[in-house]
């Protein structure tokens, strides 16, 4: 005689509610192999593996004609197959949005920490705030980049056109200065200044950027044009369209 439970016993295994248990015989998805003279459902080791599964199923994230599908259908490890590769895609698709949002909860409060202040209006402002803060990190990166390529010139190009001779040295400081210059133009493009003291976010000309002193992380050391105060001021993004 196989071996049976209560309502009460299958719950309690399963870690789930009587109610539950009580759902899902409604929805004809678990339902009791026999009833006791009393009409109390009476479940066995085969509902019980059923119940597991529908609750791993529903951990899952599937939906109950989903799980309902999986349980009554003959072949369901083709139908769990295909739910689950539906479901993983629907989790990357969830992922990617939520991480999307996140981003631009970021670029909101990083522009709100810095100005204290929102610009943005709407959804279409805090898209292109975020486009700049990602075109300003890779602006950050081919910055360094030139840096060290002119630098790695300067080293290995002096000792070439020492040995050369000639004109040689002077075309290459020719060449140095017009580098360095276009070095210095790109990083005024590219960047804007922060006031820790009145949060003002401005910009800097090209003469000013070549001869203010540069504290690399610290960004450089500047005026405000807002409130008179001299310090490092951070390099961020220029809010422009």
């Amino acid at each position: 005689m196989k071996k049976t439970f209560t309502t009460g016993e299958l719950a309690k295994m399963c870690s789930v509610s009587i109610r539950t248990v009580q759902f899902y015989d409604k929805e004809g998805i678990v339902k009791p192999s026999d009833y006791s003279e009393g009409g109390k459902r009476l479940y066995t080791e085969k509902e019980l593996k059923e119940l597991h599964l529908v609750c791993l199923y529903k951990a899952l994230g599937f939906s109950l004609e989903e799980i309902r599908n999986i349980i009554n259908e003959k072949n369901s490890y083709q139908l769990l197959s295909e739910v689950l590769s539906k479901q993983s895609t629907n989790i990357n698709e969830k992922i990617h949005s939520l991480q999307r949002t996140k981003e631009k909860l970021d670029a909101i409060l990083q522009e709100l920490n810095e100005t204290g202040q929102i610009k943005v209006q709407s959804i279409e402002e805090v898209d292109f705030l975020l486009n700049k803060k990602k075109i300003h990190r890779k602006t950050d990166i081919m910055t360094y980049i030139f840096i060290a390529c002119y630098f790695l010139l300067l080293i290995a190009g002096f000792r070439i056109a020492l040995f050369v001779g000639g004109f040689a040295p002077s075309i290459l400081i020719t060449a140095a200065v017009v580098l360095l210059l276009g070095i210095i133009y790109y990083h005024h493009q590219v960047n804007a200044y922060i006031c820790e003291y009145c949060s003002t976010k401005f910009t800097i000309s090209f003469f000013r950027d070549m001869f203010s002193p540069n504290g690399w992380k610290k960004g450089k050391y500047l005026k405000c044009p807002e409130c008179g105060r001299r310090g490092w001021f951070k390099e961020t993004f220029p809010y422009k369209k």
